[in-house]
């Protein structure tokens, strides 16, 4: 392999197994979202299951908004090792939480509000292991290689998702809800496992600072610094920008309520869903691939560009009709557009961030998800009055104007003058 070629990270022995940790957690997300998701649609009042629906997204949406620039301050103050072995070790009990909830709960209300606390938590501590994890890839690997790991770490989490996809259904028709969600909890030990098995240790500075105080004041004074450094890098801020908008409209359709749509709108049965959703995430594994060919390419704008308006034109396919034609290709589209917007998002971020403020800038960007995720209950309230076949279109090509109009008006993210 050489050593600026697409594999070249892969001999680095630290990014190996940082890699396998996050690919094996990332492969069981999708059993654990879809999990939740067809949970309370199954237990929901029928006159208001797609708003609990909903719920779900928006408790994700709060607990990243709540933690997320917590999160980047922890990552450029701590150990990032350490903390990825705290916070993995915390989703352990969080999830097993979960997984118990729903066994014991037969959908009332108290059930209900333990459920969506405890999604609240884990969001929260997903919020900081995700800006810890980015920010520690540039430690490893250095400058020159970080564009290719973070486009091998794309492909490590996609790689098996289409396959955890297609099964998710018929997982959860062999062994329930609670059995299901409780499976997942396997891929954040083998995280744990590998995260401390890497020989990697913070420097001598970052270290001692752990021994300071930290108190609210320390924390709210760290997150300023993050947000004013984003907020005067005209490049910086509308990637940030540009990814909120794309994201709050297209995902909350697409992902947060795309098995929904699936399921009602298109009439696929729950055990053969997985097969129509699996299709996101082998559209995904293919923009992955493609960036691990493009790692050494120099305009990251352009192809972040490019993958905006992917994800775009692949949301009006989506919803175009209700085939299930239409759902395949669509989520084909919206999962490469997706990746290949968020790769080339997170590297260009990464060239122009410092390494001390690195994590809270990273923290920043990913508020992107948190958004998107808020986002879901004021669409699931329209669409329970407009009905999801009436919301949805109107929804997708309002994402692709407003992802147009930015990318116009703003011509340094994809003309070349963002990696001067």
């Amino acid at each position: 392999m050489a050593k600026s070629g697409a594999l070249a990270p892969l001999k680095i022995r630290d990014f190996r197994y940082l890699l396998a940790g996050f690919a094996i957690g990332q492969m069981l997300m999708p059993l654990q979202f879809i999990t939740q998701i067809l949970w309370v649609q199954h237990f929901a009042p029928r006159d208001i299951w797609l708003i609990m629906v909903a719920l779900i997204a928006t408790s994700r949406g709060l607990g990243s908004l709540t933690f997320g620039l917590y999160g980047g301050a922890l990552a450029d103050r701590y150990d990032r090792r350490k903390l990825l072995i705290l916070i993995q070790s915390l989703q352990v009990l969080g999830t097993m939480g979960i997984a118990a909830m729903m066994y014991l709960s037969d959908g009332g209300m108290a059930g209900f509000v333990l459920f969506f606390g405890l999604t609240f938590i884990t969001a929260g501590l997903q919020a900081i292991d995700g800006p810890t994890r980015l920010a520690i890839v540039p430690d490893i690997l250095g400058p020159a290689l970080t564009p290719g790991g973070i486009s091998l770490n794309q492909v490590a989490g996609q790689i098996a998702m289409p396959i955890a996809m297609m099964f998710t259904g018929l997982i959860i028709d062999a062994f329930g809800y609670s059995g299901a969600y409780l499976f997942s909890v396997c891929g954040h030990i083998i995280a744990i496992i590998c995260v401390a098995m890497m020989s990697y240790r913070a420097t001598p500075v970052a270290d001692s600072s752990a021994d300071k105080r930290y108190g609210f004041s320390e924390i709210a004074r760290d997150v300023a610094v993050g947000l004013r450094y984003a907020r005067n890098h005209p490049v910086i801020l509308w990637v940030i920008l540009l990814l909120v908008m794309m994201m709050s409209l297209g995902y909350p359709a697409t992902a947060s309520l795309g098995p929904t749509w699936v399921t009602t709108v298109v009439g696929v049965a729950i055990p053969n869903m997985g097969f129509i959703v699996m299709f996101w995430g082998f559209g995904s594994f293919l923009g992955a691939v493609a960036m691990t060919q493009l790692a050494s390419y120099p305009n990251r704008g352009a192809l972040m560009a490019f993958g905006a308006i992917l994800f775009s034109l692949s949301f009006v396919v989506f919803v175009y009709d209700h085939t299930i034609m239409n759902a395949i290709i669509g989520n084909v589209g919206l999962g490469a557009g997706m990746t290949i917007t968020m790769v080339s998002a997170t590297i260009l971020i990464q060239q122009l961030a410092p390494n001390d403020i690195r994590g809270r800038l990273m923290s920043i960007f990913q508020l992107n998800m948190a958004f998107a995720q808020l986002m879901t209950m004021p669409v699931a309230m329209l669409a329970q009055w407009l009905t999801l076949p009436v919301l949805f279109p109107i929804l997708s090509f309002a994402t692709l104007a407003i992802v147009i109009v930015i990318l116009l008006a703003q011509q340094q993210l994809w003309r070349g003058a963002a990696e001067d």
